[in-house]
């Protein structure tokens, strides 16, 4: 009978959240949320990646009482920009990494830039260790969160550590280089473990141990035809989750490898090329593609277990599944993220220059919050 009242309760039963919308009229690749926005507001940073055109990021606010989003400042930059990452230390200073034209020559770019007052400086970071160029496919550029000054650059073929960057560029001092095959998509830090990070390569999982450079755990046929992304689950240890070319999500255990936790399907059909967990709510976890669909997750069995309640009850009450399927984008989505501002909002971006964001129904907040 309670379950009944609270499915046609009105806050529950009301429509969905009108979304946002920006046009960045270049083609774009990625979006990362910034902190520091007002309460009822979000800010984001898209990157354009226009081979012909002079690129852009436009650093834009979403504002949830009249879901508008405005452009607060437009950073023109010479290169394409396929990855943004501001560090976790300042917010004020973003790393991004693309490509650079230069001579007829293509080669990959570094570059730091810091927002102070209105005011934007950008400089170049450069690798010294010429035994270990990067190549010009470069698939994760992130700040170490447990190192100042500390970067993760995953190309096609190597994992990169680096220390000494900052918001006045210069030189990166190479730290150690990790093969890890021959055709790695993208790197992840261990949020747990300072001296632990996994990788995704043709359709194999592996997780290195920094200190030795050696191999700590590995699936092979983690995903049919190619894996394309992992991220860590920020509240369980040892908990990954992979996406595909076969449109799936899968959990693991990295101590348990032999089979997945949990396998989510029927929310894409083609490629799904990245996935972030919900920092305050892992439960929840959005995915994109080049099916151009968001998709947003419930994946209760493997998640936390929320404050005061007992394993097991909340996956009884909200079985995994989709949540929903959001269809506002008309080409490949290559990009999502949660907003930095609270746990209910997020942002997506197509490769039109579309950004759309969104917040999670009020329904599925009300569950998790009740």
């Amino acid at each position: 009978v309670l379950l009944e009242v609270k499915l046609h309760d009105p806050v529950m039963a009301s429509a969905p959240p009108r979304p946002g919308v920006w046009l960045c009229r270049r083609p774009s690749r990625c979006v990362a949320a910034v902190p520091g926005a007002e309460t009822g507001k979000h800010r984001f940073m898209v990157g354009t990646c226009d081979l012909q055109n002079q690129n852009e990021i436009h650093l834009v606010e979403f504002a949830e009482d009249t879901a508008e989003i405005t452009c607060k400042q437009t950073i023109p930059t010479d290169d394409e920009v396929w990855l943004i990452s501001p560090s976790p230390a300042d917010s004020r200073v973003v790393l991004t990494s693309g490509l650079c034209h230069s001579g007829g020559k293509n080669s990959a770019s570094l570059r730091v830039f810091r927002l102070e007052s209105g005011e934007v400086t950008q400089q170049p970071l450069t690798v010294t260790d010429e035994e270990h160029p990067l190549s010009t496919a470069v698939k994760t550029a992130v700040w170490d969160p447990h190192q100042e000054g500390g970067i993760l650059i995953a190309d096609s073929e190597a994992v990169h550590t680096f220390h000494g960057a900052s918001a006045s560029g210069g030189r990166l001092v190479h730290h150690s280089t990790l093969h890890v095959g021959q055709r790695c998509m993208g790197a992840c830090l261990d949020p747990h473990h300072r001296h632990q990070l996994s990788t995704v390569d043709d359709g194999h999982l592996k997780t290195w141990d920094l200190r030795s450079s050696r191999l700590a755990f590995r699936k092979d046929g983690a995903h049919l035809f190619g894996a394309k992304d992992v991220d860590y689950n920020p509240n369980v240890p040892y908990q990954v989750l992979t996406t595909g070319e076969d449109a799936c999500l899968r959990f693991w255990d990295l101590r348990q490898l032999s089979s997945c936790l949990r396998s989510l399907s029927g929310g894409h059909h083609h490629w799904v090329v990245r996935s972030r967990y919900n920092v305050h709510h892992d439960q929840l976890v959005l995915s994109c593609g080049t099916d151009s669909i968001l998709c947003l997750w419930r994946i209760t069995s493997v998640a936390s277990a929320p404050l005061g309640a007992k394993a097991g009850q909340d996956a009884q009450k909200s079985p995994d599944g989709l949540i929903r399927k959001y269809e506002e984008h008309e080409d490949s989505c290559y990009s999502c993220c949660w907003s930095a501002s609270d746990a209910w909002a997020f942002a997506s971006v197509s490769y039109d220059g579309k950004l759309v964001v969104n917040r999670v129904p009020g329904e599925e907040k009300y569950r998790i919050l009740m």
